[in-house]
């Protein structure tokens, strides 16, 4: 197995697995176009981060990405490119318009609710794994990893944020993995929401 940067090439492969990792998630439901420029925003922008592990052939297995300022991060692309991630989602708009341009404006620039006595602090905002290839540990490679690119680009602490509800595989794979939760919150749209924090230590081995 081998991590990366990810890079052009890789992008297709991303959305893929996260369609696959991510199937009936809002935002898989607003389409490959949209998910492309997801994705590209966290490979390509300044002071964001795409990993990706890839298999013996090559080819790509996961991914993590996140933002390194995300207040900034989101800020700038909200300014630069939100017509473009409103026209790349208007499949859904069609099907809905009101409830998708709620839910895709806080989602596509959502910035993670940085927690108040964090200062600096990352944003982790996916982690997916192609589902044939769950219960190998990757997403544990794809965590470390993560932190150790935080770390050496100079950031001391990571938050995420995850659903509260049906979801204690996810919780206690943070919480193994060091993780706190600091707190609680609901969203605009009504989901109950964790937000997890982590001081970044030595270097992962």
């Amino acid at each position: 197995m081998m991590l990366r940067d990810a890079v052009e090439s890789d992008i297709k492969d991303i959305v893929s697995v996260h369609q696959r990792a991510f199937d009936g998630f809002f935002l898989t439901k607003l389409g490959p176009l949209f998910l492309t420029e997801l994705y590209r925003s966290f490979a390509f922008r300044q002071g964001g981060v795409l990993r990706v592990l890839c298999n013996e052939e090559g080819h790509i297995v996961g991914f993590a990405a996140g933002a390194l300022e995300p207040a900034s991060f989101f800020h700038d692309l909200k300014k630069e490119r939100a017509l473009a991630f409103l026209w790349r989602a208007s499949p859904g708009l069609l099907r809905n318009p009101v409830l998708v341009v709620k839910k895709l404006w806080y989602a596509a620039f959502y910035k993670g609710e940085e927690p108040t006595k964090l200062v600096g602090a990352a944003l982790l905002s996916s982690i997916a794994v192609s589902p044939d290839m769950m219960g190998k540990s990757l997403g544990k490679k794809l965590l470390l990893d993560y932190e150790d690119v935080a770390r050496d680009r100079g950031v001391s602490a990571l938050f995420l944020t995850t659903d509260k509800n049906g979801n204690d595989d996810v919780v206690s794979f943070y919480l193994n993995n060091g993780y706190s939760i600091e707190s609680g919150f609901v969203q605009a749209d009504g989901r109950e929401m964790l937000r997890f924090i982590k001081i970044l230590g030595e270097k992962n081995e």
